[in-house]
């Protein structure tokens, strides 16, 4: 079951990350800023910047992510478990801390917040409900 949440967690980052690094203008509705205006073109270079070095930062997470489905050590993998629980909770919360208290942020953000929700949930529940021995490989006779 591990190995199912790491597939698609690394091809949901894949894709999240290269679009990042090759399209940064869609991660700028998220935003709400409008860089159209005379005078920000700076403010839009500097976003894209920081919207492709997140892009890098998705995209080798989801290689990371993809390995570790590899790594036979079930006390390692259930720490990557961990941390991707604390990485997206804590994303989770300073998210929605920002969308509930923010007049400058918008509904297209709700999808975003509800994502990383769904995926700290996700992670949150298999460290939950599963012992040691569920974080070794398929297949792996761990005593």
């Amino acid at each position: 079951q591990l190995d199912i949440i790491y597939s698609i967690h690394a091809c949901c980052a894949l894709g999240v990350g290269a679009v990042a690094l090759v399209y940064p203008d869609i991660f700028e509705i998220f935003m709400n800023f409008e860089h159209v205006t005379s005078g920000c073109r700076g403010i839009s270079e500097q976003s894209h910047t920081i919207i492709r070095l997140y892009g890098a930062l998705i995209l080798s997470q989801s290689w990371l992510v993809w390995k570790t489905r590899e790594v036979p050590d079930p006390f390692v993998r259930k720490i990557f478990a961990e941390g991707y629980l604390l990485c997206f909770s804590l994303s989770t919360l300073v998210l929605g801390y920002k969308q509930l208290f923010s007049s400058e942020w918008g509904a297209l953000n709700w999808p975003v917040i509800f994502f990383f929700f769904v995926f700290s949930g996700v992670y949150g529940w298999f460290l939950v409900t599963k012992k040691l021995p569920d974080y070794d490989l398929p297949g792996n006779a761990s005593v």
